[in-house]
């Protein structure tokens, strides 16, 4: 076997790829989000998003900073029984083998995971901007799960989207569809 490694040393030369921890989360989270608008493993978008929420909440530790604004934030209080998120019990389950055999996946707990991680990044980044991806994701999510957010809380999104498109038509493309539209737009190729 160590053979095989040196042969494949000498034959291949190896891509190496330096980055630091933020560079790691963003590309977890775009990961997601691409996965998240093709519909794709959900077990890989909810384990990429663990992976940046993660490393981004320990940033924020060592930076000594607050990472997150919070799901909280943009989304209004629920009380009694029924409000605690799966997101971390999954986080475990997905990176232990303990003695459950099973995991129920939520894939609406998994998107909101994503927002949450989407804007942790923008609150630690300096310019408080994610990329033209997790904007996008932002917005389809608003877009679709208006019910979450707290009246108000993205009075600047709707005057820019219903500006330029019909949210009612916006509401009833399927994900990639809305991807190739919001991309199109930014005059980005989908493909």
């Amino acid at each position: 076997m160590a053979c095989l490694g040196l042969m494949i040393d000498r034959y291949i030369k190896p891509r190496l790829l330096r980055l630091d921890k933020l560079e790691a989360a963003r590309r977890q989270i775009e990961s997601a989000i691409w996965l998240w608008f093709v519909d794709a493993d959900m077990v890989s978008v909810h384990t990429l998003t663990a992976a940046a929420h993660r490393l981004l909440l320990d940033m924020a530790e060592a930076w000594e900073v607050t990472a997150f604004p919070f799901t909280a934030a943009y989304i209004p209080s629920r009380t009694g029984k029924g409000t605690k998120t799966s997101a971390p019990d999954a986080a475990t389950f997905f990176k232990h083998a303990k003695k459950d055999v099973t995991y129920v996946l939520s894939e609406a707990w998994t998107e909101l995971y994503l927002f949450d991680a989407v804007m942790a990044y923008n609150n630690l980044v300096d310019n408080r901007c994610g990329s033209a991806m997790m904007s996008t994701f932002v917005v389809r999510f608003a877009v679709q799960r208006q019910e979450l957010f707290a009246r108000g809380a993205f009075s600047f999104l709707e005057k820019a989207v219903s500006k330029d498109f019909n949210i009612e038509r916006l509401e009833q493309l399927s994900k990639i569809d809305f991807l190739k539209e919001i991309f199109n737009f930014l005059g980005r190729p989908t493909d």
